[in-house]
């Protein structure tokens, strides 16, 4: 009987440490996204200014966090696909000529600095909603340290100034 408890409790140590043991979802709010025009920066992150996780931070021995929802395409664009980045901080990249405008909370940088921030893609199309789930280290690092700023880079069609990208439903699921 006490080498099976003993076994057991190996093994449980075990399933902790390998991230297989799911944890119940949590619900993340909201994001409108608003995008700028992409003509011109098709190479380029549009970073959104608004917190997703708002100071709720996951325990730092969870791993494996991944996010899913609906996301409704908005706009007079044609995207169909981007790709999306995560931070836990606004970054603070040089943008690139004529992109700032005084009213956007947005922040442009170079997809080629990005790449370690980008945490999947998700399909899209006007007017209607499609699901998505995201993953990957960017989206464990944000979710620990209870900051998350959604970026996005228009892959295929464009985006026109206006458009916006309703992130709804979210829920992050991690591993222990």
């Amino acid at each position: 009987m006490k080498k099976t408890l003993l076994a057991l409790a190996g093994l449980a140590a075990l399933l902790c440490a390998c991230g297989v043991v799911p944890l119940p979802a949590v619900a993340i709010p909201d994001q409108s996204l608003s995008l700028p025009s992409s003509a011109g920066f098709e190479n380029y992150v549009a970073y959104d200014g608004s917190d997703a996780f708002g100071g709720t931070s996951l325990p730092g021995l969870l791993s494996n966090v991944s996010v899913s929802g609906n996301v409704d395409y908005a706009g007079a664009g044609t995207l169909k696909q981007v790709a999306v980045y995560l931070r836990s901080s606004m970054p603070s990249c040089a943008a690139p000529p004529l992109s700032k405008s005084p009213l956007s909370k947005s922040q442009l940088c170079a997809a080629g600095d990005e790449a370690g921030q980008r945490i999947g893609t998700i399909s899209i199309q006007n007017g209607a909603v499609t699901g998505f789930q995201l993953a990957g280290g960017a989206l464990d690092a944000a979710a620990k340290a209870g900051h998350g700023y959604f970026g996005v880079q228009a892959i295929q069609g464009a985006s026109l100034v206006g458009d916006t990208l309703k992130l709804s439903g979210m829920k992050a699921s991690a591993k222990f």
